[in-house]
């Protein structure tokens, strides 16, 4: 019985996070406050879609959150689609659909879900992340017309800087 109370004791001094302010309260990651947009943060710049969902059960609370953060990202995606089509020295008819196409198939295989943050009332957020890096690696390797690839890549870090703006 001693070594069980010893556990649960050394088990609660250790939890916490760094989310627990001396006072006891508990505050969110500064993802929540930021929310969805472009970032320069300590990893490098990225893209962060942050979404919400209440729901009675934990599992689809989540699922809904993440549905909604992926959401959200998207539209950042459609945004720094834009920039590159901007910036393009070509002249198809329909460039800016082969920039988006391109776009959209790489941030799907570099974004993923970070981190959740549960409110007390039971919110859920998560958040979606895209990072520059992994975006231009993942644009190399997707279907699409490869002059056009090496040039969103090479413009990729400029278009990102436009939407920091």
């Amino acid at each position: 019985m001693k070594r069980l109370f010893l556990a649960v004791a050394l088990l609660a001094a250790c939890g916490g996070g760094k989310n627990v302010k001396p006072s006891g309260e508990v505050s969110a990651p500064e993802w929540v406050a930021q929310g969805t947009g472009a970032f320069a943060v300590e990893a490098g710049k990225q893209l962060h879609g942050v979404g919400t969902a209440q729901a009675p059960d934990a599992k689809s609370r989540r699922q809904q959150a993440d549905s909604a953060a992926a959401q959200q990202l998207a539209g950042g995606v459609d945004a720094l689609s834009a920039a590159l089509t901007k910036m393009s020295e070509q002249t198809q008819d329909n460039l800016g659909d082969a920039v988006s196409a391109i776009a959209k198939k790489a941030a799907a295989q570099a974004a993923s879900i970070r981190d959740h943050w549960v409110t007390p009332d039971g919110t859920e957020q998560s958040l979606d992340v895209l990072d520059l890096t992994a975006f231009r690696a993942a644009v190399q390797s997707v279907d699409g017309d490869d002059k056009l690839k090496r040039e969103m890549a090479a413009n990729a870090e400029k278009a990102f800087d436009s939407l920091m703006r």
